[in-house]
């Protein structure tokens, strides 16, 4: 899909035009083409990108983060080909991937043990007949 309309892109990500709107505010998709009736027109490298974004937030990146990792991502494509050895560049994306794992891995700890409770609350609820909600600890005011 080349020289896509905003809803044409925002479709095709999956997102809605004012989350493409915000990525240009935010200079994380560059400034579009504009068509000579001055509509926007835009690519398929504005697609991946736009794509790459939504998943790295989907996964916990920050938007701050997703820009650091774009800006590494254009320098190494800028780098000359084979390399030789991993630049600075490369290490950096790495450290950033292992970090994002410590705390995907928190989360998933913490999503396994809100599970566990949650299995046994409802266990618990469909072994008996409850007088009021085990989990409101809301106490009536005076």
């Amino acid at each position: 899909m080349a020289n896509m309309h905003i809803g044409e892109l925002a479709r095709a990500a999956g997102v809605n035009v004012q989350t493409i709107r915000f990525y240009e505010r935010e200079k994380l998709l560059p400034p579009p083409v504009r068509a000579a009736n001055g509509y926007r027109r835009y690519s398929q490298s504005d697609l991946d990108r736009v794509l790459f974004i939504r998943r790295n937030h989907e996964i916990g990146f920050t938007l701050a983060e997703i820009e650091q990792l774009l800006e590494l991502h254009s320098a190494l494509a800028a780098l000359p080909r084979p390399l030789q050895q991993k630049p600075s560049q490369v290490r950096e994306i790495i450290a950033i991937g292992r970090e994002r794992l410590i705390q995907v891995e928190s989360k998933i700890r913490v999503l396994k043990s809100m599970k566990k409770q949650l299995e046994s609350l409802v266990h618990h609820l469909e072994r008996s007949i409850p007088v009021t909600c085990p989990v409101s600890s809301a106490r009536p005011r005076s």
